[in-house]
């Protein structure tokens, strides 16, 4: 299970790109908040892990049909 030590790190490399990527900002900060929420969530015993957020997917997604 991830701490919430790890989701607040996970929120701040999100903040950190969205300085680096002005162009995909609101992404960005879209993700940083959503980590950041987690992190305050208490442990209900349920996995809070997760690998990958939708708004990051889509991130991704756009990045590559900009690309092609």
């Amino acid at each position: 299970m991830a701490d919430h030590l790890e989701f607040n790190s996970r929120a701040t490399l999100c903040r950190e790109l969205a300085q680096r990527e002005p162009e995909n900002r609101v992404y960005w900060i879209a993700e940083a908040e959503s980590w950041s929420l987690l992190s305050k969530e208490s442990p209900s015993g349920k996995d809070n892990s997760r690998t990958d957020s939708g708004v990051l997917a889509r991130l991704r997604v756009s990045s590559t049909r900009r690309l092609a």
